[in-house]
């Protein structure tokens, strides 16, 4: 599904944020990237998305439609937290119920009217998580999808995510142990050199 072969990458004339980076995900595989800041997560998944390329060496993606959930919500700030959803689906009448439905699934079906300046950070991510989930690609991935949710949201959407990932293609990067744990079938760790090292058990 996908496939990092010697991959070097950075931004603009800045030094290399990865640099001979050898990855693989299986399909099906649902992996947690995690590491310090800096270390290139981030920029693994805009690799994988096609939002920047490689200096060097390939990036094989097998995915036909990639549910993409970045670390900022990206929500258009005129439409409703509905309208936003249902952008990626159709955006028209026929696919409102469908975004609705997505809003609901992460505790904001009363908030659907609202545009963005009306909701919390909290409740904005959600609004970016209920966006990929409606879009429902083979490949998810989703950049600290949890980070600005207290405690028990956070545990609540992350049992939501644990349905919903069940046999899809999963890489997601968090600073949660806790989180990678529930969710991931592979935890790995960046070293900030470009390497990926599965993490070892405790």
């Amino acid at each position: 599904m996908i496939e990092f072969s010697a991959v070097t990458a950075g931004y603009g004339s800045a030094p290399p944020v990865l640099e001979n980076c050898t990855f693989r995900v299986a399909p099906g595989e649902r992996v947690a990237l995690m590491g310090p800041s800096g270390s290139g997560k981030t920029t693994v998944l805009r690799l994988i998305g096609a939002r920047l390329q490689p200096r060097q060496g390939t990036v094989r993606v097998g995915a036909q439609k990639i549910s993409y959930m970045f670390q900022e919500p990206r929500l258009l700030p005129w439409l409703s937290a509905e309208d936003n959803v249902n952008l990626v689906l159709s955006d028209g009448p026929a696919t409102l119920a469908a975004a609705r439905r997505a809003l609901e699934a992460v505790g904001l079906g009363d908030a659907a009217k609202k545009r963005p300046a009306e909701l919390s950070g909290g409740m904005r991510q959600r609004v970016s998580l209920a966006r990929a989930l409606a879009y429902d690609g083979d490949l998810f991935l989703l950049d600290e999808p949890l980070s600005a949710l207290d405690a028990d949201k956070a545990a609540e959407l992350l049992d939501l995510l644990a349905r919903h990932m069940e046999g899809r293609t999963l890489l997601f990067v968090t600073h949660s142990l806790a989180q990678a744990r529930t969710l991931a079938t592979r935890i790995c760790v960046m070293d900030g050199r470009g390497g990926i090292a599965p993490l070892e058990a405790p």
